[in-house]
């Protein structure tokens, strides 16, 4: 596979627009060529390509076509919406090449609305606390951290917070309190169908993914500083 990428088809995006309609087996099955075809194929180059192009820009994150790329199958066990399939095409991109590391880069294809996101998700309770707590112990340095990003025209989704100061931690400098409250820490940018279907593709996600390695690696950090 090379690592060549000239961006996504537009059957790409009918095909999931289609699916979002036929949301049935019998369906998918007819049409599964063309899902490999135009979907599930390039998205495992776009993930071989957009390695190569972090790997060129040395940002520490990359993704394995067989173990970063979610399935189209849903889990619908313990969801109220049985549909079978997703109506998107997803991966995610880290430090170790799967899913289960802290830190990522997101990419969604999605006829609502592609997108790349980065940044530290609903983490898991531990490692919440250590990322709060990187925060306390250097307020000044996220504080440089949220300035440069709002420079650049991104803002975190403050949308996930708790309504107190979270258990166990104390002395939280004011100016940070709010970054603090998170529940998580993220940055998105929605990508429109020009871009997803262009060869610039990659260059824009590997921007992205330049601008948003301080954050990234402000919480590689406070993991790493924490036992």
């Amino acid at each position: 596979m090379t690592s060549q990428f000239l961006g996504f088809k537009p059957e790409a995006l009918q095909f999931l627009e289609a699916l979002t309609e036929n949301q049935n087996r019998v369906w998918f099955a007819e049409h599964r060529e063309e899902y490999e075809q135009y979907v599930r194929e390039p998205m495992k180059a776009f993930t071989v390509a957009l390695s190569d192009a972090l790997a060129k820009k040395d940002i520490p994150l990359w993704g394995d076509p067989k173990k970063s790329l979610y399935r189209i199958n849903r889990d619908a066990r313990f969801s109220n919406a049985k549909h079978p399939y997703n109506m998107h095409a997803s991966g995610l991109f880290t430090r170790t090449g799967d899913k289960h590391s802290s830190g990522v880069l997101y990419f969604r294809l999605d006829p609502l609305g592609s997108r790349v996101a980065a940044g530290y998700l609903q983490p898991e309770s531990h490692i919440l606390k250590k990322l709060r707590l990187g925060i306390v112990n250097h307020p000044q340095a996220w504080l440089a951290i949220e300035k440069t990003l709002k420079k650049k025209g991104y803002a975190l989704d403050y949308s996930h917070s708790l309504a107190r100061i979270p258990r166990g931690i104390e002395d939280i400098p004011s100016e940070v309190e709010s970054a603090v409250k998170l529940k998580g820490w993220i940055v998105r940018k929605q990508l429109p169908r020009s871009s997803i279907c262009s060869k610039e593709l990659l260059q824009e996600v590997t921007s992205f993914a330049s601008d948003l390695l301080p954050l990234l690696s402000f919480g590689w950090h406070a993991l790493e500083a924490m036992p």
